[in-house]
């Protein structure tokens, strides 16, 4: 029904809102209008084991949106002519035309006397399985506003919605905001500006790139001509149309897909990033130069069980977001944040065997070379090149073979969302296990229901503890089994650690 409502009013029904003559206009850029990220509207919902003001938030939220270029963020999305996307910013904000939707509930009671609330996800000492997002919906108040692109053309809605539940010992978050107005990297500046508005004395930093892309010249046939590495293996003609046959075979022959919560504490990654080290150390010599991060290693552990549950016979293709702030650095003006779409995709092209006959090194391995390559400021231009020629309406290519397995990743880990926040200046209460106005939980999610999302795994990061959280959408009976999977890995550790001790330790029968 949800679909059939989309698509009458994009078809048939109400059309786009009018512009409002006297508003301000500002752009957004040729990353924020890429298909695969503009139609998503997302939410990210934050526990905080504090008593937090609402009104406190909503005030440091308005602060930072009517200081100078960050009144860009308290726009409305138009399309142009053209089909891109722009703000539309009130000259002034009123009760009628805010500069953010913001809503309140306060329920008196503990969070963990609430039926659903105390379902958010703990940290545990062991690997473990949690609720999906999904269940903690009623705290992001889905209903009270704009789902996907289309219902904000269609409305005079401001592009954040913030909603705040009250409990007596702890406070519920929620984010809402359209993906074509930020990435992750600019939802963490957002959080982090936000902070700072909070603090009487607090020092908002700028808003850079808000009426001119940092990346101008970047990408365009004139700034580099190099070729993409990938170019050779992009899936074109039959072999997309194979690979994409078989994807939708499988939506609908298997339409059902469960999200769950993943903790993995910080011991335990740590563990198996050491235990991976020297599988490497062991294959290529003590001599050479190793490295994989954790990412790496958690990226080909996700992945191996992804495909040994379907069969463990294809290649895979990892496709996981890349950050390019941090890679071209000298495009980027000191002195102030950017609220924009900054990553292009890294494709990790895994041979079926590597996954599955060798050992989980091997893998993560292949994942630390493909960003080896792809992440050089010569190959981050040629992608952004060819990002510039793909027009509003057209998607993202693939690389790989037509047979392979696609699991797609985000990992947020770098960005410290945990740490970026900062609500201390609103509480009023604390509760024994207050982080101080930081979030002990966190997790995003998208307000459509999207078919596709399947083999899927979101990281969100470390918690201020050091333990990771991950979002996985996978098959309802994947779940024992990756539980399963969790448990025997925890037990290889075990064993594999108790050996180096026990191999390390003097002979003393020979002493």
């Amino acid at each position: 029904m949800e679909t059939l409502r989309h698509a009458y009013n994009y078809f048939i029904g109400r059309g786009e809102n009018p512009a409002v003559g006297t508003d301000e206009v500002f752009p957004l850029y040729f990353l924020d209008n890429l298909q695969a990220g503009r139609l998503l509207v997302l939410s990210e919902t934050f526990k905080f084991n504090d008593v937090l003001d609402p009104e406190k938030l909503h005030d440091g939220l308005i602060k930072l949106i009517q200081f100078r270029d960050w009144r860009k963020l308290g726009g409305r999305l138009r399309k142009k002519s053209d089909g891109n996307l722009e703000l539309h910013v009130p000259r002034e904000f009123t009760k009628e035309r805010p500069a953010v939707q913001f809503s309140a509930e306060k329920i008196d009671i503990n969070v963990d006397e609430h039926s659903i609330a105390r379902q958010f996800p703990k940290a545990t000492d062991s690997p473990s399985l949690h609720p999906g997002q999904e269940i903690f919906e009623e705290f992001s108040a889905f209903s009270r506003g704009p789902k996907t692109l289309q219902d904000y053309l269609q409305s005079d809605h401001p592009v954040f919605r913030v909603h705040v539940t009250v409990f007596a010992d702890a406070t519920i978050v929620a984010f809402i905001w359209p993906h074509a107005v930020s990435g992750a990297l600019g939802l963490k500046n957002i959080l982090s500006a936000w902070s700072e508005a909070l603090k009487n004395e607090g020092n908002i930093p700028e808003l850079l790139g808000a009426r001119k892309d940092v990346f101008d010249g970047i990408g365009t046939s004139k700034d580099c001509t190099a070729p993409y590495v990938l170019d050779n293996v992009e899936l074109r003609g039959w072999g997309f149309a194979k690979f994409a046959f078989r994807l939708m075979w499988t939506v609908i022959w298997r339409p059902k897909v469960e999200a769950r919560t993943i903790c993995l504490p910080r011991d335990f990654v740590s563990d198996l990033r050491q235990a991976t080290l020297k599988e490497l150390s062991e294959i290529q010599g003590t001599d050479a130069d190793v490295f994989v991060s954790e990412g790496d290693v958690l990226t080909a552990w996700l992945t191996r069980f992804v495909s040994r549950a379907r069969g463990g016979t294809r290649p895979a293709i990892l496709v996981n977001p890349l950050d390019v702030s941090s890679r071209l650095k000298s495009a980027l003006a000191p002195g102030g944040l950017y609220v924009q779409n900054m990553a292009v995709a890294l494709y990790t092209l895994v041979e079926a065997n590597i996954l599955n006959k060798r050992s989980l090194g091997e893998t993560a391995r292949v994942v630390r070379l493909s960003i080896q390559e792809q992440a050089t400021e010569e190959q981050m231009r040629s992608q952004l090149r060819h990002f510039r020629k793909l027009g509003p309406n057209k998607m993202q290519s693939l690389y790989g073979a037509s047979d392979s397995h696609l699991v797609a990743f985000s990992n947020w880990t770098t960005f410290k969302m945990f740490e970026a926040v900062d609500f201390s200046p609103a509480i009023t209460a604390r509760s024994p296990h207050s982080a101080g106005g930081r979030p002990v939980y966190m997790h995003c999610q998208s307000l459509s229901r999207d078919s596709f999302m399947r083999d899927v795994f979101a990281i969100t990061g470390k918690d201020l503890d050091g333990n990771y959280w991950i979002s996985g959408f996978l098959y309802p009976e994947d779940w024992q089994a990756f539980e399963d999977y969790m448990q025997n890995t925890e037990e290889s550790l075990r064993i594999k650690l108790k050996t180096t001790i026990e191999n390390a330790r003097p002979d003393i029968s020979t002493q």
